[in-house]
């Protein structure tokens, strides 16, 4: 029994040291880097961004393999069940925590992967047709309190619905019409053609069209103006309690060795910092100081908890 004693002991010891010498190593071959959505989008934008980056870092290939669907959830459940050695890395954004509140089986429990880095965050931004007599956001809700009124978005579940949902019908007690299209550009363009009367978009995608004055900004989701469009007050300076991010997350494996999560956000931090990757990622909101493997998982966390009481709170049921 002391002879099989020590044996466990020794095989455990021996285990410990082989997965410490494969942190160490790490990596030492091609790392794939799984993208949620389809090439040219925000989220594969950032992760070739970083692909390159890493592959010049660690001198090894680094590649970007686009696996879209089911909002996410396809490159999620892939990379959950990817063997958990760091060569597998989920890039992806916001819907993984929304989805855990949509999604009657998202195909993956958000316990099975580790957040590494948020690298990116980016608002909201609620705009309306420059026709439109609304100055302020309080003054558009003032015009539309008895008779309601319709806003478009890049699509039910995003987190621009979500965010306008949440702001018009709990927050200010409004009707608000909700009209999905497939993507900002469209819905710009059905506001410019005053066929709806309120957009709510990623930032990024309104900021041109207001700074080009074809667009009014009435709110932001973040915690601060934007220097792009200072003009445009925060939805907490006008009185709205809510601040919401879009943002793209670095996620592996639960049970990556930590050794090897620790070398993948030591990387990312870095890379995040440069001036340059600031430059070319210049349409999101960059992170201004280092982020740790645990105030990534903080982060997440709140995010979950977030979305789901916005989700709860406005009716949307999971399918």
């Amino acid at each position: 029994m002391k002879f099989l004693s020590r044996l466990s002991l020794g095989l455990i010891a021996l285990f410990a040291a082989a997965g410490l010498a494969g942190a160490q190593d790490f990596p030492a071959s091609r790392v794939t880097m799984v993208v949620a959505f389809s090439a040219g989008g925000p989220v594969d934008v950032v992760a070739r961004v970083l692909a390159d980056r890493l592959a010049q870092r660690w001198g090894v290939p680094v590649t970007v393999e686009n696996r879209t669907g089911a909002g996410g959830n396809i490159a999620a459940a892939i990379v959950a069940k990817a063997a958990p050695d760091g060569y597998t890395v989920l890039l992806t954004a916001t819907g993984v925590a929304i989805n855990q509140s949509l999604s009657a089986n998202p195909g993956f429990a958000i316990a099975d992967l580790i957040p590494v880095l948020v690298p990116t965050l980016s608002t909201t931004t609620l705009a309306v047709n420059p026709d439109n007599p609304a100055r302020k956001l309080a003054e558009f809700i003032a015009a539309h309190k008895s008779g309601g009124f319709t806003f478009g978005t890049a699509g039910i579940g995003s987190a621009a619905h979500i965010t306008a949902e949440y702001l018009f019908k709990t927050l200010a007690g409004i009707e608000a019409i909700h009209t999905p299209f497939p993507g900002a550009p469209q819905a710009g363009t059905a506001l410019l053609g005053n066929h709806i009367d309120l957009i709510s978009v990623a930032s990024s995608d309104a900021v041109p069209l207001i700074q080009q004055g074809r667009l009014r900004g009435l709110g932001l989701t973040g915690t601060a103006r934007s220097e792009a469009t200072p003009a445009v007050p925060t939805l907490r300076e006008q009185g709205f309690d809510l601040v919401s991010h879009g943002w793209v997350i670095a996620m592996v494996p639960a049970k990556t060795p930590a050794a090897v999560a620790e070398k993948l956000n030591a990387a990312l931090n870095d890379i995040v910092q440069d001036p340059e990757v600031r430059r070319q990622l210049a349409n999101a909101e960059l992170l201004r100081r280092r982020q740790s493997l645990a105030e990534a998982a903080d982060f997440l966390r709140g995010e979950l908890a977030n979305w789901n009481r916005m989700v709860g709170a406005i009716g949307l049921k999971p399918h």
